[in-house]
């Protein structure tokens, strides 16, 4: 029997994640799913062949390198990034200091461990209740520490100063009030009362260099009337092409189905605004983060044309990514299992031990 760097219990999960998580209802995965990727199984892993039918039958890339579930989260990341250190980095408000010459939402209270902020100083209840309160114009209220998918996210409507003291304590600890993100109208048109965010995605590669990685970027948006833009709910995500136009092409996760941005938005063509000058921005702030070699990166651009960042992930899903744009890290794939293949063995206990409980692995999943 062959022996595998990726043992049996790795693989059984990573189907089971794939199938819980991911695939459409009515996939039949067990067509292919014996049979093994002749790619992997070259360099040690052992990942079935039924990623590849999945993904394949969406974007019509056949390949035998779509990534499995387990060879992802259990080698390539902690491969390419310190996940050690990750935890460090979670808390989104910390982002001002991490990034401070970088647009970001206007802050209005920040609370981090209990203590709330504002300005920069630490201020008592009332008085973050109190600036709340002065503040005019919308206001989103949202945790900052091990969230994903817009997971509360709310809009402050209607409050006086006891209803935002009452929503501060449903909060608890660890989260942010901002002013609500005026994005550029080229964007909102796609849906006017969400958020519509990029995802990109930067590699730093073994000889220093840093890679945006095409052409796996995409534009997510929300539903009808919602502010989110979750696209597990009601929403759709758009491939971003190299020179910035959005691909009409609407995907959705647990969906074998295909829609039209155009006969769903209305909107017939559409160019990211300064697109370039996106990626040079998140290449600029990957360099202020040098134990994380993959990270994915939420991006919107505002009325004047400059990005604004939302948020970074240090252990980004790839699903989706590879549901419409083909294998993960294209290119460099070959240079990432090579580092996968390297992974010390102390480094992937130390990764499983964490996530010993898949619910907990969930709750990390961005």
């Amino acid at each position: 029997m062959a022996q595998f760097i990726n043992s049996n219990k790795e693989y059984y999960w990573g189907d089971w994640y794939f199938k819980n998580h991911v695939m459409a209802d009515d996939f039949d995965y067990k067509a292919r799913k014996k049979e093994l990727s002749p790619y992997y199984e070259q360099r040690g892993f052992k990942v079935s062949m039924m990623f590849a039918d999945y993904f394949s039958r969406l974007n019509g890339i056949d390949s035998d390198r779509y990534l499995s579930m387990d060879l992802y989260y259990f080698y390539v990341i902690p491969a390419l990034n310190r996940y050690d250190f990750k935890d460090a980095y979670l808390d989104k408000n910390i982002y001002s200091m991490l990034f401070p010459d970088v647009k970001q939402p206007i802050t209005v209270v920040k609370n981090m461990h209990g203590l709330s902020y504002v300005g920069g100083d630490e201020v008592s209840l009332e008085q973050a209740v109190n600036a709340v309160c002065a503040t005019d114009g919308e206001l989103i209220i949202k945790p900052t520490v091990e969230t994903c998918n817009g997971e509360g996210v709310e809009q402050l409507k209607g409050l006086d100063a006891e209803g935002v003291k009452a929503l501060f304590g449903q909060y608890g600890i660890n989260f942010t009030v901002q002013q609500k993100v005026k994005q550029h109208p080229d964007l909102q048109q796609v849906n006017p009362t969400s958020l519509n965010s990029m995802r990109l995605y930067t590699y730093r590669r073994m000889d220093g260099t840093y890679a945006y990685l095409y052409p796996f970027a995409h534009l997510r948006f929300g539903g009808k009337g919602a502010i989110k833009d979750n696209v597990s709910q009601g929403g759709g995500t758009c491939l971003i092409n190299d020179d910035g136009t959005v691909d009409d092409r609407v995907y959705r996760f647990k969906s074998m189905t295909v829609a039209s941005l155009k006969q769903e938005t209305g909107v017939e063509k559409l160019i990211i605004p300064n697109y370039q000058g996106v990626i040079d921005a998140l290449i600029k702030m990957h360099r202020r983060l040098p134990y994380f070699d993959f990270v994915g990166w939420d991006v919107t651009v505002l009325p004047d044309g400059e990005p604004l960042l939302i948020e970074f992930n240090l252990v980004p899903s790839v699903e989706g990514p590879q549901m419409m744009a083909g294998p993960m890290f294209g290119t460099y794939l070959d240079e990432v299992i090579e580092r996968a293949r390297r992974v010390e063995c102390s480094k992937m206990q130390a990764f499983k031990k964490v996530f010993d409980k898949d619910s907990r692995f969930f709750l990390h999943m961005q």
